[in-house]
């Protein structure tokens, strides 16, 4: 079976790698986070628009991750974003909102994955 996909848009969206890049909650968006620690939300109906974006670069130094990329994990309400961190605490963003002093529990090393159950208020971290 062979499939093919087409790209159907496209824009500059960092101007650094793009590290993680996911689906909004309801498929009218979508997130990039950039290996310079920028993380945009974008609209799908209008190309290049932002709707939000926040700075993560103090949990994501391009120092430490050199030979790592980063991950973002979205809740299945939309509003609350994980990330990967090279400390011992990942963020936990607000999307479209101001408030980001959510952190995960301390693990031992820098939180390498992340994840979100699809149903419910509960969260994964990994660290090395």
């Amino acid at each position: 079976v062979l499939f093919r996909s087409l790209q159907i848009t496209g824009w500059p969206a960092h101007d650094s790698s793009i590290s993680s890049i996911l689906f909004g909650h309801d498929e009218t968006s979508i997130f990039t986070l950039g290996s310079d620690g920028k993380i945009f939300e974008w609209s799908l109906h209008k190309q290049g628009q932002v709707l939000w974006s926040t700075d993560c670069s103090r949990f994501c130094s391009l120092d430490v991750s050199k030979h790592r990329l980063h991950e973002m994990a979205l809740d299945a309400t939309g509003k609350k974003l994980l990330l990967t961190s090279d400390l011992v605490r990942s963020p936990i963003y607000q999307v479209g909102g101001f408030k980001n002093g959510l952190k995960t529990l301390p693990h031992s090393a820098a939180i390498t994955t992340v994840d979100w159950h699809p149903t419910l208020p509960i969260y994964l971290t990994g660290s090395a």
